[in-house]
């Protein structure tokens, strides 16, 4: 049951969107009021519908354990990608799961050139707590990248704030960034915990797909409670071959999930 809430907290923008709406044909309204009437009980009945989603979904939030889950069994399995990371240091444990969603950040030289390549400037993305899911079914979790990197930018407001009505700080692990010197960063302070880290790659290992960035290993150089970060299982984010039709910064949007030790 636990598993359901979760997958209906991350599909609610889809339920939302899928269900059907009808449009009255205005050029035929003398002659279809009995139509009409139709649609407008039809409208009325997918107002019910998604009022009915929300409520259950509010009730199912308030009532579920999005985070605190214990990770000491969880272990990060990447048997899918055929060139595997090095393993975390023995010594660390793991400490928080996130899913990622945002942008990955390139740059074209202005004015437009189109034989030139993309350069990476880094990424923005919102960090999901998703510990509870790695440890119930990390098979499941392994699916949501690809099923997130679909949803449109603009539902992550939403989700967010749905998810807040779990209590403050739920759901929300905190958010990843490069700083002005380049550095990959992460900040975990929004679950309350005080970790954070600035990072930097020391391991790649190409995606399963082309489309998809690669898996990273990342180590810490300065932070609290985080010493290793691994990016794995990523959906989109690739930047296209060259600078045709890009001048100046633009965005590839991407999920992934993130594995912090300490």
């Amino acid at each position: 049951m636990m598993l359901l809430n979760y997958l209906l907290i991350f599909l609610l923008p889809f339920l939302v969107t899928a269900i059907p709406h009808s449009t009255p044909d205005d050029s035929n309204n003398t002659a279809n009021n009995t139509d009409t009437d139709i649609d407008t009980k039809t409208n009325a009945n997918d107002i019910l519908t998604t009022t009915s989603i929300f409520s259950s979904t509010i009730s199912n939030l308030k009532n579920l354990h999005l985070t605190s889950c214990s990770l000491n069994t969880t272990t990060l399995n990447m048997n899918h990608n055929l060139t595997t990371l090095p393993t975390p240091a023995t010594n660390l444990t793991l400490q928080h799961v996130a899913l990622g969603r945002g942008t990955q950040n390139y740059t074209c030289p202005s004015p437009q050139n189109s034989t030139s390549k993309p350069t990476s400037v880094g990424a923005l993305a919102t960090l999901f707590d998703v510990s509870c899911i790695a440890s119930a079914d990390e098979e499941l979790l392994h699916h949501l990248p690809a099923l997130v990197q679909g949803t449109p930018l603009e539902t992550l407001d939403f989700l967010a704030t749905m998810i807040s009505l779990a209590g403050t700080g739920a759901g929300i692990l905190g958010e990843h960034y490069f700083t002005g010197s380049g550095q990959p960063s992460f900040d975990l302070r929004f679950s309350g915990d005080g970790d954070w880290a600035s990072t930097k790659k020391v391991a790649s290992a190409n995606a399963p797909k082309s489309v998809d960035v690669p898996w990273l290993k990342l180590d810490g150089i300065d932070g609290v409670g985080i010493k290793e970060v691994y990016r794995v299982y990523t959906a989109g984010g690739v930047s296209p071959a060259t600078c045709a039709g890009h001048e100046g910064e633009f965005q590839v949007e991407y999920a992934a999930e993130y594995w912090f030790y300490g």
